[in-house]
């Protein structure tokens, strides 16, 4: 089993189009790193210079992981992680 990444529309062409991914690792970084395998330019869209999640909300299993440990956030097999883009307006 592995983690489940959930991918709006509006994010699909992130991820070659598909709206669902999977990634493994022992926390939110190392699944993003695996998916940066997959996905070559992700990290960079997720991440800021700094490496912190900037532009989108990461969510684990339903609960945004800034309010769990953020990158260090443990994940396992069998989560479920969703991004979701800042909405931007005027």
């Amino acid at each position: 089993m592995a983690i489940t990444v959930r991918v709006p529309g509006s994010l699909k062409s992130w991820f070659q189009g598909s709206d669902e991914a999977t990634c493994g690792g022992s926390n939110l970084k190392e699944c993003i790193e695996h998916l940066e395998g997959q996905f070559p330019g992700l990290r960079e869209r997720l991440l800021n210079d700094e490496g912190e999640i900037s532009a989108v909300l990461i969510f684990l299993n339903g609960e945004n992981v800034m309010s769990l440990d953020g990158l260090s956030t443990t994940v396992a097999d069998g989560d479920e992680i969703g991004i979701i883009p800042f909405a931007a307006g005027g």
